[in-house]
């Protein structure tokens, strides 16, 4: 059985819709700069595997809070 009301999965989710949709959007064109950056030397290569994997998990985050948030009926 759903739990409702205050659950603090509507607003975790809220907080996260709009990062998670610039996120989806520009993901390709965003990796890509994380790469240029690496190549130029702005970045190292653990500072460009960090966002990546950054980016990776917040979008299956994101997925997995519109579950939790749908399950509890917001």
């Amino acid at each position: 059985m759903a739990l409702t009301g205050k659950t603090g999965a509507d607003a975790i989710f809220g907080a996260l819709k709009r990062i998670c949709h610039v996120l989806v959007k520009y993901n390709t064109k965003l990796l890509a700069v994380v790469d240029a950056a690496q190549a130029a030397g702005a970045i190292t290569a653990g500072d460009a595997t960090t966002i990546k994997a950054f980016i990776t998990v917040a979008v299956a985050t994101c997925d997995a809070f519109g579950k939790l948030a749908a399950y509890s009926g917001f």
